[in-house]
């Protein structure tokens, strides 16, 4: 995933095979583009992901700008070889800024008069996910049997244990399914038999989206065991532009370990609905 000369452009493209031509028609490989909103991509925080899916009869690698899913390559697009070779081993997450080169020459070339050395990239956080399947195949983010799920998979809100005051509902985000909507203060969603492992999960993230009206907002919170325990961390969330307008957004919550049932609660000074959540997952 690139982005160059200072354009609100971000490029996801699959090189493979020989150069030039080949499978992935090197040196243009097989990719797509899709704009920043919001801001800028130079001018603030974006998320950038892709998703390797091994659950789908073709697999598929999935590039997203802010939880869009703008890109994706699935494995009959090239022969099988050349499929195994591009992703059957170990990988390498490279963040790189780099000066020159036929991708920008492309786009008026450089380095030019205009070019400026000496320049960081500034990075909230890297986060690397894996999910050992078994759950729904209509559903690849579904965690399968209650009471046996994997933190650092994407839990699917709906697939609660128990709930209070929460409807489902179809949802337009990347993926399809169903979310959970109707969340306000007192609400909550209960998740039984979360596995952390021995190594100790430090984050959260969620992905909600609302439509909340001007001066409501409120807090997804995590507590572990009760709902009566203190939150182990939450987030802040008001309107995000539309009840099915998503984004993903990151928390730490206090080290966990081994398995417990995860309770989502929501908070809010005000009784208005607030958010809406998609899925949800743990990191390192």
């Amino acid at each position: 995933m690139e982005n160059t000369q200072g354009m609100n452009t971000v490029f996801a493209t699959m090189h493979c095979g020989t150069s030039p031509g080949g499978p992935c028609n090197e040196t243009s490989g097989i990719g797509s583009s899709t704009t920043c909103q919001g801001t800028t991509c130079q001018g603030g925080f974006h998320t950038y992901r892709m998703e390797w899916d091994r659950s789908t009869s073709l697999e598929e690698i999935r590039f997203y700008l802010d939880g869009n899913n703008f890109h994706t390559v699935r494995e009959n697009q090239v022969d099988a070889t050349t499929w195994n070779n591009a992703t059957d081993h170990g990988f390498f997450v490279i963040l790189n800024v780099a000066m020159g080169g036929g991708f920008p020459d492309a786009f008026g070339g450089g380095p030019d008069a205009g070019t400026q050395p000496g320049h960081s990239m500034l990075v909230d956080y890297v986060q690397v996910l894996t999910s050992g399947g078994g759950g729904d195949p209509g559903d690849p983010g579904d965690p399968g049997t209650p009471g046996n799920r994997d933190a650092y998979g994407t839990i699917q809100a709906e697939s609660y244990d128990a709930q209070s005051g929460v409807m489902k509902e179809a949802t337009s985000d990347s993926g399809g399914g169903q979310n959970v909507g109707a969340l306000a203060n007192g609400d909550w969603l209960q998740f039984k038999g979360v596995n952390f492992g021995s190594n100790p999960a430090r984050q959260f993230s969620a992905r909600v989206a609302s439509g909340a009206g001007a001066g409501v907002s409120g807090l997804v919170e995590v507590r572990l065991d009760s709902r009566s325990n203190a939150p182990i961390g939450s987030f802040a969330v008001g309107n995000t532009g539309g009840w099915q307008s998503w984004r993903t957004i990151p928390a730490n919550i206090s080290n966990v370990t081994g398995t417990h049932d995860v309770h989502l609660t929501f908070t809010s000074g005000q009784p208005a609905d607030f958010v809406n959540v998609n899925w949800f997952t743990f990191g390192h």
